[in-house]
């Protein structure tokens, strides 16, 4: 187990502290002027930004596990080196990122102290399946938190060969009634519908913006900023990327929400995840000694 006291007296400070959260793991707890935010070292997962003056930004279960080998449910879970389901049917969804205990590299403050950086990091030793490992890898997750949140995952492939890579930033927005939600900036961008039993996968093209009406499962080939347009909260959140050639929209709905046990049956009304991904036609060949980079910056306007 990560001892806390060392980390305390290693890098926190007056704005950050560190304390035992939920499921015994080690939390980061940033109170700077401008925001206040919440890690866990246990898969790098932040599951709470709160900027000033505002409400939280992100989404958390009721019902998530909080143990070790398993996944949170809601905040930002990193997906990598892989998105969706694995090659193979014993892998893990999603990779085994968000199933590992990271260490922390650096925190630091910034612009009179109203911006908090915090660095995360993740090699093979630390994974706590080997035999889930296939390449030499040094990952980096790093957490600016302000004004705006902006999370960045860089790889490193320290292998001798390339190494094709997907991978998101899963983010869990939360709303006031996704219902009411409209997500702007898609118009006229294909996506893949990836709804279980969805007739066609391939060919469609959004027309205009999107409601959240039904189970939503899709990526969208896009390079560019969304906005979620919540009425019931006031507010608009912008997502900014860089590094990431699809957005993936998601929203369980009912028949979903009812058969997972860590996601409560009327979870779905409060909740939607836009993420920064490079998914299905867009994973990334890696050479061995590059770095590569995706990030995400969320602003409520």
């Amino acid at each position: 187990m990560i001892d806390r006291e060392t980390l305390e007296r290693k890098f926190g400070s007056d704005s950050v502290k560190f304390t035992r959260g939920p499921g015994g793991f080690v939390c980061i707890e940033v109170a700077n002027a401008a925001a206040t935010a919440k890690i866990s070292t246990y898969a790098a997962h932040l599951f709470d930004y709160t900027p000033a003056g505002e409400r939280p930004v992100l989404w958390m279960s009721g019902s998530s596990w909080f143990e070790a080998g398993k996944p949170m449910r809601g905040g930002v879970p990193i997906c990598w080196p892989w998105f969706g389901p694995g090659a193979r049917e014993e892998l893990p969804a999603h990779g085994f990122a968000r199933l590992s205990q990271w260490e922390v590299r650096a925190v630091e403050s910034f612009e009179n102290g109203t911006v908090t950086r915090v660095v995360l990091g993740l090699t093979p030793e630390q994974v706590a399946k080997p035999e889930l490992v296939a390449f030499a890898f040094d990952l980096e997750c790093e957490f600016w938190i302000g004004r705006s949140l902006t999370v960045a995952l860089t790889m490193k492939n320290c292998s001798a060969a390339p190494v094709v890579v997907t991978d998101a930033l899963h983010t869990y927005f939360a709303v006031k009634e996704a219902e009411a939600v409209r997500v702007r900036g898609l118009d006229q961008v294909g996506y893949e519908d990836r709804v279980v039993g969805a007739p066609v996968v391939l060919g469609h093209v959004q027309q205009g913006d999107i409601r959240i009406d039904r189970e939503v499962d899709r990526i969208y080939h896009s390079t560019g900023a969304v906005e979620i347009y919540d009425p019931g909260f006031n507010r608009t959140i912008r997502v900014e990327k860089s590094g990431s050639a699809a957005t993936v929209v998601w929203n369980p709905w009912i028949r979903k929400s009812h058969a997972m046990p860590d996601f409560g049956d009327e979870e779905y009304h409060s909740m939607l995840c836009i993420e920064a991904a490079n998914a299905s036609v867009d994973a990334r060949t890696v050479f061995p000694g590059e770095k590569r980079r995706i990030s995400q910056t969320v602003t409520v306007l």
